[in-house]
């Protein structure tokens, strides 16, 4: 069993949303700037092909907007997470506490006066993702809580990730992060 607790703040929601963004949903976070990129290839190859200089500035233009639209949308997105946070006042007051055990964990989320307690099996968990830092557990399409590992109580980050390997490839794992037993000589 592993114990562990998480108090929601700002910073850590927004590296779940940018994490969220722009590694977890994979390559269809960047379709857009790569569609940009390869329009901008296409129309600079054309401009060299016919020596037009308004091609030159359209390819120009079009690689600006792929390298700029992650930026606007990660702006946009932290703009997003301020409003919503200081419309909610038990957010930042909003503490999870966790307990994992083999088939599933417990969950208790108090939130100001109201409290909440449930259980989650693992079978029910689309996806976990392991950071150096976190683990970002997916518990709906877009409900994710975040675990630190430094909050963890009881246990280790070892100790969690074995339990995890249970969900096999919806456990994303980073394995250079295991602590390796020391070598008998």
């Amino acid at each position: 069993m592993v114990k562990a607790f998480h108090r929601n703040n700002l910073p850590e929601y927004k590296r779940l949303c940018a994490f969220h963004q722009f590694v977890a949903r994979g390559v269809r976070a960047y379709a857009y700037p790569i569609l940009f990129l390869f329009a901008a290839v296409m129309l600079l190859c054309v401009g060299i092909a016919v020596k037009n200089a308004a091609l030159y500035a359209g390819a120009a233009i079009l690689f600006v907007a792929a390298i700029a639209l992650p930026l606007i949308t990660l702006a946009m997105q932290n703009a997003k997470i301020d409003k919503k946070v200081t419309q909610n006042p038990d957010y930042l007051k909003t503490e999870q506490f966790f307990q994992f055990e083999e088939e599933s964990f417990r969950l208790k989320i108090e939130a100001g006066k109201h409290t909440e307690e449930l259980e989650i099996p693992y079978s029910q968990v689309p996806r976990i993702h392991e950071t150096k830092q976190y683990f970002y557990i997916y518990i709906g399409k877009s409900q994710v809580l975040i675990l630190n590992k430094s909050n963890i109580t009881e246990g280790s980050a070892d100790e969690l990730a074995e339990i995890f390997r249970s969900l096999g490839k919806r456990f994303r794992e980073k394995k250079n992060l295991r602590t390796k037993p020391p070598r008998a000589d």
